[in-house]
């Protein structure tokens, strides 16, 4: 960018990043809509028109960002963290608003802020900043201070108010950015390698021993190419054996809603009428849609209200149902579309900030987008993570709105150094 000038006019805005924005707001209106119609009663109080101004408002928002110096959104990366942790504090001891045995809202009366989405951005913003300035390497460990003090703060807040799908994006957010900083894919592996140690061992099948004995293996293997400090190869190999035989103990650790989760996860006919309920009722919903589904607010798991919170976690079994196999399809080419401009903004500008920026949000949007869908289809646990654009939700509206105002910034500033 030259000197005295605001912005750079050689840049003009991603225009199909922005049509395919509002065709994805447009969607999640409709699917909230045909969701409701038949629940409540159409007034300004409505969950759609409520959407419509949550859209407006982000709009709003995103549209201011672009004009945001990106000097600017490094000097206030710290002061937003900050702000962010109390927001987490004040949630976490002092109740909060209370819904389904977490707090993990403030009511202001028209609008309850969920501190969490916000601290995704103040995180995103802080952690790209330390990032870009500061590198990191498995050779050098005390560059994973600091990060880890950002990471480990917000992260243990959210995880207490509890709220662990909120939580695994902090990881989400964190592993991504340590790779555009620096580590290379073995020491990504590395690194999550104590994970899947828990996994493989914590099961006392044959075949889990088995693949848990594959990978210490591959975990020697993987040491002995990096060529780590003996110490540091000592760490790690320890902490798969140690994570190995302490699953029992981060199994207890879980809450009791979460173990009931995994468990019914696995079998959700272990409890139809209870955790697996919500699970088999999307299969049911999605499955019935066939090809082309039961057509705009026609559908019995949505309409009878036998699906839950099917304008929210399960918005996208709503879609299966009312527009079938070809409507989903529509959808993730509309996700897949949106991702790749996003991404291609980190080749536009030599700033690691920017690439950092423009990945980590991508992954908050990548994160929430396959938790989602490989709930309502029963690859995963049911988690409390919406769909970008498509569930109803004030906070998570605002914030995907937010994520989308930086990634045009960053595009309509970047500049090749």
């Amino acid at each position: 960018m030259k000197s005295g000038r605001f912005l750079d006019q050689s840049l003009k805005f991603d225009w199909l990043f922005i049509v395919l924005t509002l065709a994805l707001m447009t969607c999640g209106v409709s699917l909230v809509y045909s969701a409701t119609v038949n629940e409540e009663v159409i007034t300004f109080d409505s969950f759609w028109f409520k959407q419509i101004v949550y859209f407006i408002f982000g709009s709003v928002f995103a549209g201011a960002l672009i004009f945001v110096r990106i000097d600017w959104l490094k000097r206030a990366a710290f002061p937003l963290y900050a702000v962010a942790l109390i927001l987490l504090v004040v949630v976490l001891f002092f109740a909060g608003d209370v819904v389904k045995g977490a707090g993990r809202w403030i009511d202001l009366g028209v609008f309850k802020l969920q501190p969490s989405e916000f601290a995704k951005i103040a995180y995103l913003l802080t952690f790209s900043y330390w990032l870009s300035k500061h590198p990191v390497s498995l050779f050098k460990m005390k560059t994973f201070v600091v990060p880890f003090f950002l990471f480990i703060v917000p992260f243990a807040l959210v995880l207490k108010q509890p709220d662990l799908s909120t939580a695994l994006v902090f990881i989400a957010v964190t592993m991504v950015g340590f790779f555009f900083a620096g580590l290379t894919l073995t020491d990504m592996f590395l690194i999550v390698s104590p994970v899947f140690s828990v996994l493989f061992s914590h099961s006392q099948e044959l075949l889990f021993e088995f693949l848990w004995g594959i990978l210490i293996c591959v975990v020697v293997f993987a040491l002995f190419r990096r060529r780590l400090p003996k110490v540091l190869s000592a760490i790690f190999l320890m902490a798969n054996i140690f994570a190995g035989y302490a699953s029992t103990m981060a199994w207890n650790m879980l809450e009791p809603h979460q173990q009931k989760r995994v468990n019914t996860f696995l079998d959700p006919m272990s409890d139809p009428l209870g955790d697996g309920y919500q699970v088999l009722q999307s299969l049911t919903a999605i499955g019935s849609g066939g090809l082309t589904g039961k057509g705009f607010g026609n559908g019995t798991q949505t309409n009878l209200a036998f699906l839950p919170e099917e304008h929210t976690d399960f918005i996208f079994s709503v879609l299966g149902e009312q527009f079938g196999f070809l409507g989903c399809a529509f959808i993730l080419c509309l996700y897949a579309l949106f991702l790749w401009r996003a991404t291609s903004i980190s080749k536009q500008s030599s700033d690691p900030f920017v690439t950092l920026m423009v990945m980590g949000a991508s992954t908050i949007f990548l994160f929430h987008i396959m938790v989602n869908i490989a709930m309502t289809i029963g690859l995963m646990p049911v988690t409390g993570l919406p769909l970008p654009f498509l569930s109803y939700g004030g906070s998570f509206a605002l914030t995907c709105m937010v994520l989308v105002g930086f990634l045009l910034c960053l595009r309509f500033q970047a500049r090749r150094r």
